[in-house]
Protein backbone atom coordinates (compact mmCIF):
# COMPACT_ATOMS: atom_id res chain seq x y z
CA UNK A 1 0.00 0.00 0.00
CA UNK A 2 1.08 3.51 -0.95
CA UNK A 3 1.83 6.11 2.01
CA UNK A 4 -0.56 7.79 3.22
CA UNK A 5 -0.88 11.43 2.71
CA UNK A 6 -1.11 13.89 5.27
CA UNK A 7 -0.91 17.73 5.62
CA UNK A 8 -1.47 21.01 8.08
CA UNK A 9 -3.78 23.80 6.08
CA UNK A 10 -2.67 27.12 7.46
CA UNK A 11 -3.60 30.46 6.18
CA UNK A 12 -1.08 31.87 3.97
CA UNK A 13 -0.48 34.99 6.55
CA UNK A 14 0.10 32.57 9.60
CA UNK A 15 2.56 30.97 7.09
CA UNK A 16 4.53 34.69 6.81
CA UNK A 17 4.55 35.03 10.26
CA UNK A 18 5.62 31.68 11.63
CA UNK A 19 8.59 32.11 8.53
CA UNK A 20 9.47 35.68 10.14
CA UNK A 21 9.34 34.62 13.55
CA UNK A 22 11.66 31.39 13.04
CA UNK A 23 13.78 33.15 10.76
CA UNK A 24 12.95 30.92 7.50
CA UNK A 25 11.93 30.87 4.18
CA UNK A 26 7.90 30.23 3.42
CA UNK A 27 9.26 27.35 1.04
CA UNK A 28 10.79 25.75 4.81
CA UNK A 29 7.24 26.03 6.75
CA UNK A 30 5.24 24.18 3.65
CA UNK A 31 7.86 21.70 3.78
CA UNK A 32 7.02 21.51 7.63
CA UNK A 33 3.18 21.39 6.72
CA UNK A 34 3.27 18.73 4.27
CA UNK A 35 5.74 16.57 6.59
CA UNK A 36 8.38 16.63 4.02
CA UNK A 37 11.00 17.23 6.77
CA UNK A 38 11.41 15.94 10.00
CA UNK A 39 13.46 18.20 12.22
CA UNK A 40 13.48 19.37 15.71
CA UNK A 41 12.41 22.77 13.37
CA UNK A 42 9.61 20.92 11.53
CA UNK A 43 8.08 19.71 14.75
CA UNK A 44 7.59 23.31 16.15
CA UNK A 45 6.59 24.81 12.63
CA UNK A 46 3.38 22.20 13.12
CA UNK A 47 2.98 22.46 16.49
CA UNK A 48 3.09 26.17 16.18
CA UNK A 49 0.66 25.47 13.42
CA UNK A 50 -1.80 23.66 15.06
CA UNK A 51 -2.28 25.74 17.95
CA UNK A 52 -2.72 28.79 15.82
CA UNK A 53 -5.48 27.44 13.55
CA UNK A 54 -3.90 24.92 11.28
CA UNK A 55 -6.12 21.84 10.33
CA UNK A 56 -4.55 18.50 10.18
CA UNK A 57 -5.74 16.45 7.21
CA UNK A 58 -4.97 12.71 6.53
CA UNK A 59 -5.96 10.12 4.39
CA UNK A 60 -8.03 7.47 5.44
CA UNK A 61 -9.05 4.41 3.98
CA UNK A 62 -11.91 4.00 2.15
CA UNK A 63 -14.30 2.01 4.68
CA UNK A 64 -17.43 1.62 2.27
CA UNK A 65 -14.38 -0.06 -0.57
CA UNK A 66 -16.06 -3.65 0.59
CA UNK A 67 -19.21 -3.63 -0.36
CA UNK A 68 -21.70 -6.53 1.57
CA UNK A 69 -24.88 -7.05 -0.71
CA UNK A 70 -27.22 -8.51 1.83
Amino acid sequence: MAKKERYIKLDKDKVKEIADIKGVSTVTVYAALKFQTDSALAMLIRTWALSHGGKLFEEAENPYQNVVTL
